[in-house]
């Protein structure tokens, strides 16, 4: 809390683990938005009554507390407190004890190897010394809870998230049976339905599986396709068939780390060339599946990005629909960073045309900060899923029952399945599905004020006009060093190496730039704007 007020503080207990702080109030004393970092703060109302704000990065809720009653503020949330009462007087109690914390998240975004050595598994440790070891470890780790970080596709830490991976770890049970997760099983339902549901897809047709990552899901689409359309493959191979997946030269690695996999070979992965927008040129594609069955080819899938690595681009959808009805290919989208654009009514149009999608990744623990790694492929075919991936030799596991309730396990290539789905579930709960489009257009407005700040700066050149939440930026050099064309990189090393930010960079013909990442659940647009004026102030 803020040390300039003149409520009366008194630290009755205090431990590297444990602290407690007894404090006296007048009406209308408040405490200035604030976070505990990694401490749990719980409050007892002692005396008089409060209100009581909380941030849970989504969203704000405000709720009235009085004698008798606890206020819990979970570990991530920011929060303040009013006195509403002639006096008050709370009972706090952290865990672990406050060492610092800062609205502004700062943490170490350099590489800290000096607990190498402890890390020796040759001999035990206690109970406490792993207490203490896991400790330094938290911090001398790279963070992405602060809203400097945007190395990645997704930062941030929510409470909401927190919350869930408590439960999960509490029951530590899988995915696999129903048997063994009735709930979670059910919520995973629950979630897949809905999102299909925003997709625009019918009831009787949506089916979808929570996996391990998009790559995964990635995987799952190919596997999927080839099951619909080569059913015979699943027990006799590929049979010297030339398999061909067509995806943007922009799309994500995955695909073709999943034609090695599945045995396709990777010159099954034909890249289609993008247009200046960084999307996939449907013209040229139409060619390449046409040149394919020329050559002797078997064109299965076409994959439609909806939000690029770098440029946050989105292929057409319904105009590559047309041609996989053409040409009678699977359409998949990989929306696993752009599909929630689904959600908002001032994006939604990037992604016109998903219902016609065979299959979409989506990776709700990017931009909804849902638990590492809650991903998800979702189908219109139903049944498809459990086609594809049920083999024999699961009856020790998988036994038959009287209600009509799926083993998921076999929907999927995996055996055993954390619940990471809860994490998902636990944020759209709190939010709701309107919820979900105002965190995205929220974010939409920090990205419209960050063009405008960069156009205003002539040191800074926008690579390519962002529709998304990509923001991609070259930093010129300063006049004096006008001759060094990797100027941005170095801008990066330098951002990273003095602990102010974390970004990520790219390439194209010009050099590198800058890719801002608008995804942390507490971002404004005075922290978009701060890294840029670090940027340009690097000499």
């Amino acid at each position: 809390m803020s040390s300039d007020l003149n409520y009366q503080r008194t630290v009755l207990y205090q431990t590297d683990y444990f602290e407690v702080v007894s404090i006296k109030w007048l009406q209308g004393q408040i405490s200035a938005m604030h976070d505990h970092g990694s401490s749990h703060c719980m409050v007892l109302v002692e005396e008089g009554f409060f209100e009581n704000t909380v941030d849970l990065g989504f969203k704000t809720e405000k709720h009235m507390f009085e004698k008798g009653q606890v206020i819990n503020t979970p570990i991530g949330a920011v929060h303040r407190m009013v006195c509403q009462s002639a006096t008050g007087k709370t009972l706090h109690v952290y865990t672990p004890k406050i060492k610092k914390y800062s609205d502004e998240k700062k943490f170490s975004f350099s590489e800290n190897l000096n607990l190498k050595k402890d890390l020796n598994l040759s001999h035990e440790t206690s109970i406490h010394e792993m207490h203490d070891l896991l400790i330094k470890i938290r911090e001398n780790s790279i963070s992405t809870h602060s809203p400097y970080f945007m190395n990645q596709l997704f930062s941030g830490v929510l409470p909401q998230m927190l919350m869930a991976e408590e439960l999960i770890a509490q029951t530590k049970t899988t995915l696999a049976t129903y048997e063994a997760s009735p709930l979670f099983s059910s919520i995973e339902i629950e979630v897949i339905e809905s999102l299909c549901k925003v997709f625009g897809w019918d009831a009787e047709k949506r089916d979808g599986i929570s996996v391990p990552g998009g790559s995964a899901a990635n995987f799952m689409a190919l596997n999927c396709a080839r099951q619909k359309m080569f059913p015979e493959m699943k027990k006799n191979g590929i049979g010297g068939k030339k398999l061909s997946i067509f995806v943007s030269s922009e799309a994500h690695y995955s695909f073709k780390k999943a034609c090695v996999a599945l045995g396709l070979g990777s010159d099954a992965l034909i890249q289609v060339p993008i247009d200046d927008d960084g999307c996939m040129n449907v013209v040229e594609l139409e060619k390449l599946i046409v040149e394919n069955k020329n050559n002797g080819g078997t064109p299965l899938l076409v994959c439609a990005t909806s939000g690029t690595t770098v440029l946050g681009a989105f292929d057409p959808i319904d105009k590559i629909s047309n041609i996989c009805k053409k040409h009678d290919l699977w359409l998949h989208v990989d929306g696993a960073w752009g599909g929630p654009a689904v959600f908002s009514d001032s994006l939604k149009k990037l992604v016109q045309g998903i219902h016609l999608a065979d299959s979409v990744t989506f990776d709700a623990h990017k931009l909804f900060g849902a638990s590492l790694t809650c991903s998800f492929l979702l189908t219109q075919h139903k049944g498809l899923l459990l086609e594809a991936n049920d083999v024999s030799g699961g009856d020790y596991l998988f036994h038959p029952t009287e209600a009509d309730c799926i083993d998921r396990g076999k929907m999927s290539w995996q055996c055993g399945r954390k619940a990471e789905v809860i994490s998902f579930w636990t944020i759209w709960k709190s939010l709701g599905t309107k919820g979900l489009g105002a965190f995205v257009d929220r974010l939409l407005d920090i990205q419209q004020q960050t063009i405008k700040y960069i156009q205003s700066e002539p040191r800074l050149k926008l690579v390519s006009q962002p529709e998304y939440l990509n923001i991609c930026v070259r930093i010129l050099p300063p006049h004096d060093k006008s001759e060094i064309n990797d100027w941005s990189k170095t801008v990066r090393e330098t951002l990273k190496n003095k602990n102010l930010a974390m970004v990520n960079y790219s390439h194209n013909q010009e050099g590198p730039f800058l890719r801002l990442i608008l995804a942390h659940p507490y971002l404004k647009f005075e922290h978009v704007q701060q890294i840029l004026k670090w940027s340009l102030d690097v000499k």
